[in-house]
Parts: C-alpha cells; sequence; structure tokens
C-alpha cells in the first residue's frame, strides 16, 4: 500500500509541474477541496486541507478576490462563515483539470482509453472503501 500512495503523489506532483495552467497549486488545491466536500467553515476546511486557520484565511481571501469562492453566513451559526465555490470556481477547476489531463494524457500513448478507465476503476473502488472506513 505505501508504494501506492508513494507512486499516487509522485503523479500529483509531477501533474502540477506539467500542467500549463496558471491557476496557483494552492488555489487549485482549494478548489479541489471545496469540490469533493461542498460548502465548508474555514476551520473545517483548514483542517481538511492540513493547512492553519490564519493560513485557510488567507488562501480563501485571495479566492474570493478572484472571485472563484464566496462567502455566505453559515445558516447553522450567524458568527461564522461558509465558503462555497461560485460558477466561476466551477469552470475554473473544471478547465485546469482539463489541462492536467492533456498534460498527461500526452505523455501516455501506450495507455489506450480502456487501460486508463480501468486505472481509474480501481483507484476510484480504493477510494471508495477508505472513505467507507472513515
Amino acid at each position: 500500500m505505501v508504494d501506492i500512495v508513494v507512486t499516487m503523489a509522485q503523479i500529483t506532483r509531477l501533474a502540477r509541474v506539467l500542467r500549463e495552467d496558471d491557476l496557483p497549486h494552492a488555489m487549485l488545491r482549494a478548489l479541489s477541496v471545496l469540490d469533493e466536500h461542498g460548502g465548508l467553515r474555514v476551520s473545517e476546511f483548514a483542517r481538511i486541507d492540513g493547512c492553519s486557520q490564519p493560513t485557510a484565511t488567507t488562501l480563501i481571501n485571495r479566492l474570493v478576490t478572484a472571485g472563484l469562492v464566496d462567502r455566505t453566513a453559515d445558516p447553522d451559526d450567524s458568527r461564522a462563515v461558509v465558503v462555497e465555490m461560485t460558477p466561476t470556481g466551477r469552470e475554473r477547476l473544471a478547465a485546469s483539470r482539463r489541462a492536467i489531463s492533456t498534460a498527461l494524457t500526452a505523455r501516455l500513448p501506450g495507455f489506450d482509453a480502456d487501460r486508463l478507465a480501468h486505472l481509474d476503476g480501481e483507484l476510484n473502488a480504493m477510494l471508495d472503501a477508505l472513505k467507507s472506513t472513515v
């Protein structure tokens, strides 16, 4: 299992280097967290992203300024805010993911659509199994 985790991390780093996209990695990562988890309080975002709350606040401020996320009042606590992606943020994330896909696919001539679909299926099955134990 360790080898799989190491390989996935290496692929992720390589994808970051190869992608032709000007969106900073931290912003892409933040949008990905919001895409996966939906709207989050800043403290919850920081916990999931593995950063401090001040770092999360700074990152979210950059995303708000760029029009990629919005802050709304938390319906359960009027003192707190929830951060959610805007339609522009969703499109920007999709465009960045397409750029990553294009960059990686171009470097995998021996991997046809069936082989990639099989890998995708296996990795998603593993992810689902891991999520079911959390």
